[in-house]
């Protein structure tokens, strides 16, 4: 009975200290609450929710205009053309550029053939232009073609719409911005520290987050007012074959290099037929046969040795008799 009643004592004086920790722990300075903003006291008016972000609103002026009147298209054009130097050409298309407002994003002279008397040089050549003024450019560049009839190679322009990207971008950006005021609002009347490092930390979330989307959008725009213009010039006597007359040497030198290539070929091809197929069955016939040579030349010499050490008799005209 004794000990029943001291155990009972302890459990009461274990319940009685949980009560005063969980009372002391309700009494403590009220933290902050990321969703509504409230840390519990009258001090402030609760923390407002952070506004979602809404999608494009083309219903807006700014919207209506850049989804139905200026779509925003990003153009780009490659470009081969055979000229008299690639190395000249290089540079006339670098000026070019610079009277249009462009700039040259980069460029290079490579050598693209050689032959026995002759080294021809290529170029490559990127730049960008306002794009108002692509086709003009484009038009100046043909121009330089060697033959104004066949010597641009080829020729080609594509384009990638990011109208409603920008949209989405500018949306983002107005919601990040009306979050970015509220927040600095709450910065401003925060009651304790934790409130004002909690408020911070999201407020250098959001300001990071605008920062991001406004790059975004002057990529966007930059890319649309600036086309881009990839030019590969080549030789135009790199193009031309060798003749004399009526006689082509270069068509005669190639058919005879090819004749060449697959009498070589054929030869290569029989070598391993014969290696694969023929081999197998030809070494241990080349064995036997080693062998039945070597037992046939053996029993020659015994042969002949054995005649060599035999008494040779003669006979005489008184043995006859």
């Amino acid at each position: 009975m004794r000990k029943f009643i001291i155990v009972l004592v302890l459990l009461s004086m274990v319940v009685l200290a949980g009560c005063a920790t969980s009372r002391s722990s309700t009494e403590q300075q009220p933290s902050f609450d990321a969703v509504t903003g409230n840390g519990g006291g009258p001090a402030i008016a609760p923390m407002p929710a952070m506004p979602a972000e809404a999608p494009a609103q083309p219903q807006t002026e700014e919207g209506k205009n850049l989804a139905s009147a200026d779509r925003m298209v990003v153009r780009t054009a490659q470009m081969r053309v055979s000229v008299a130097d690639p190395a000249v050409a290089v540079t006339q298309v670098s000026k070019l550029a610079e009277s249009y407002g462009g700039f040259v994003v980069s460029s290079t002279i490579y050598e693209s053939s050689r032959t026995d008397t002759m080294v021809y040089q290529g170029s490559y050549i990127t730049i960008r232009v306002p794009s108002a003024k692509l086709d003009e450019v484009m038009a100046k560049i043909r121009a330089l073609a060697a033959d104004p009839k066949s010597g641009v190679l080829s020729e080609s322009i594509s384009g990638q719409d990011v109208t409603s990207e920008y949209v989405d971008s500018e949306a983002r950006l107005k919601n990040l911005e009306a979050a970015e005021a509220q927040l600095k609002e709450l910065l401003d009347n925060a009651p304790n520290l934790e409130y004002t490092m909690d408020v911070f930390r999201e407020l250098t979330s959001v300001r990071e987050q605008i920062e991001v989307t406004k790059g975004r959008m002057k990529y966007l725009k930059e890319s649309t007012d600036l086309s881009t213009i990839s030019v590969d010039f080549v030789a135009e006597a790199s193009l031309k074959p060798i003749e004399i007359g009526s006689w082509k040497p270069q068509g005669t030198a190639r058919e005879a290099i090819q004749a060449l290539i697959n009498s070589a070929q054929k030869v290569v091809d029989a070598l391993i037929w014969f290696g694969i197929y023929c081999l197998p069955f030809l070494i241990p016939i080349a064995i036997v046969v080693f062998f039945v040579v070597k037992s046939f030349k053996k029993r020659r010499s015994e042969r002949k040795a054995k005649e060599f050490m035999e008494p040779k008799v003669q006979i005489t005209p008184s043995d006859q008799k």
